[in-house]
């Protein structure tokens, strides 16, 4: 499973990059992902834009495949699809997780790995939610890359979500 990480927002509201978001001392995008490692993921996109240079100074980025976005204000999608237009990772699916959603913790990681990995026939998404709210990281199936990668660069990419409810496999988290 590829994990996809967007790291690229300015953070205007919080300000600085939202990578950098100090959580007791750590970096947001660091104790991301440290949590997907200890989750069982080994392979990782980070997309990076604002403040790029810093964050790869203040970041562990080994074994990190970094990828700049082209345009920081276009938003996530377009952030995403930075990140999908590589080469695919050989592997089942990817995982999605913004950066600025950074308290989500490895054994939920784990459990949606698993969910993943067990879902019905026609789930091609798993998503987490606690006491009914959706949330992050979500899961999807390689296939689905196509999907994002034809989508506008400002167009929100939980269209691809919305599409078709029979393929999206909820798991609630006990959190």
């Amino acid at each position: 499973m590829l994990a996809i990480v967007l790291a690229a927002g300015r953070g205007r509201r919080v300000g600085g990059p939202k990578a950098l978001l100090d959580l007791e001392g750590t970096p947001a995008l660091q104790r991301v992902l440290t949590v997907l490692r200890e989750g069982g993921l080994d392979a990782f996109r980070v997309v990076l834009g604002a403040g790029a240079r810093e964050v790869a100074e203040l970041v562990d980025l080994s074994g990190v495949e970094v990828v700049q976005t082209p345009d920081v204000d276009l938003g996530q999608t377009a952030s995403l699809k930075a990140a999908l237009s590589l080469a695919p990772v050989p592997a089942p699916g990817f995982l999605l997780h913004p950066v600025d959603l950074p308290l989500i913790d490895s054994e939920a990681v784990q459990e949606l790995l698993r969910a993943f990995e067990q879902r019905p026939p026609q789930a091609a998404i798993v998503l987490p939610s606690v006491d009914g709210r959706r949330g992050h990281p979500a899961l999807f199936e390689q296939a689905l890359a196509a999907e994002f990668l034809a989508l506008a660069d400002d167009e929100p990419a939980h269209g691809i979500v919305r599409r078709n409810p029979a393929r999206v496999h909820h798991v609630e988290l006990d959190r």
